[in-house]
């Protein structure tokens, strides 16, 4: 579920190393961030609706569904879908993005795999600080 720049890359790879992907998106313009070579040729399926909504996760194909993946901007839909997800579908993986770090836990509490962008990218530039004696 989304198809920002992150959710974008990561449908990318996953299709190009032959994973079947669905991305649930409701914006047009979010759409434009995925190779139009990888959607025209059905490599990535794309469906239009609100991630969290059970119509357009049944459509993406969430009851066969190895893996969901909660990448969009928006912290309360990426938890909402995310949980959806994993209680009512029983998807065996599922990674939620945040951007508010207190979520972490509670998310982690419910069997989510949680990714920050900031805790990344914080933790990329700290690893290349050297140690001050």
């Amino acid at each position: 579920m989304g198809s920002g720049r992150i959710g974008a890359r990561v449908a990318s790879s996953l299709s190009t190393d032959g994973h079947d992907v669905s991305i649930i998106e409701p914006s047009r313009t979010q759409v434009m961030n995925l190779p139009r070579t990888l959607v025209d040729d059905g490599s990535i399926r794309l469906v239009a609706g609100d991630g969290s909504g059970s119509e357009a996760m049944l459509e993406a194909g969430i009851e066969d569904a190895d893996v969901f993946l909660a990448l969009s901007g928006d912290d309360a839909l990426n938890g909402l879908a995310a949980q959806k997800a994993k209680t009512v579908y029983r998807t065996r993986r599922v990674v939620c993005r945040v951007k508010d770090e207190g979520l972490r836990e509670l998310y982690t509490s419910l069997g989510i795999t949680v990714t920050s962008p900031t805790a990344l990218v914080a933790d990329v530039i700290l690893q290349t600080v050297p140690d001050i004696p």
